[in-house]
């Protein structure tokens, strides 16, 4: 299973001597070290969007109540992806609706449908860049909905950030892009790092859903 807990600068400090170069008191003490910090930035980013990572996943509450239709997921962030809704109040799931669809049942009628929420559209982000849902139809009493999300770790901020991504697949991949960057040896190390890479993230993936049936049917860049 991969190996999680690495801060920012224990993950560039495991790349560096992979590299030949020294390891270092700060990720800003060289431009090098300055550069892989950047590159783990970009292979994270990779990573997270190969699979729902489960420590990376998380269940916000939305308290619904009548004449309010729209709500904001606070701090979900713009890369946060939404698995599922369920109505802990009626204890169904939600329907994903449509654009199309809310349109309709909002803009097409001249009153709209009352009664506990079935159904749930993603609109985009609000002013904070915080994913924002639309629900319907509109309540006549609370209903609360429980949001399973996915939701992306920030880029690291100072060098003490724990990344929650694999560590040694991110570490791989890190490698696999420094030698590509550096191109002194005719692309043989590059490929051989990149196929190592590649593969760790795939037998990470399918470890992860060898754990739950349920999701054998997601793709890995869904």
């Amino acid at each position: 299973m991969p190996a999680y807990g690495k801060t920012r600068l224990q993950i560039v400090n495991a790349v560096l001597p992979r590299l030949r170069e020294a390891t270092v008191a700060t990720t800003s003490s060289t431009t090098y070290a300055l550069f892989i910090a950047s590159v783990l930035d970009s292979v994270k980013t990779r990573i997270e969007a190969a699979w729902k990572w489960r420590d990376l996943r998380d269940t916000y509450t939305v308290t619904v109540v009548p004449n309010t239709t729209s709500y904001a997921l606070t701090s979900s962030g713009q890369f946060a992806r939404i698995i599922d809704v369920w109505n802990t109040t009626t204890h169904l799931p939600l329907a994903r609706g449509t654009t199309a669809g809310f349109n309709e049942k909002f803009f097409g009628v001249a009153t709209v449908q009352t009664g506990d929420v079935s159904e749930y559209n993603p609109t985009g982000l609000d002013s904070n860049y915080d994913v924002q849902i639309d629900t319907w139809p509109n309540v006549t009493s609370t209903n609360t909905l429980k949001v399973n999300l996915y939701v992306p770790q920030q880029d690291p901020a100072s060098d003490s950030t724990v990344i929650i991504a694999p560590n040694q697949i991110l570490i791989e991949g890190i490698i696999a892009y420094a030698l590509a960057e550096r191109g002194d040896d005719g692309g043989v190390a590059v490929e051989a790092q990149k196929m190592l890479f590649e593969g760790m993230l795939a037998d990470a993936i399918a470890g992860e859903m060898g754990e739950d049936e349920s999701e054998s049917d997601w793709h890995p860049d869904e």
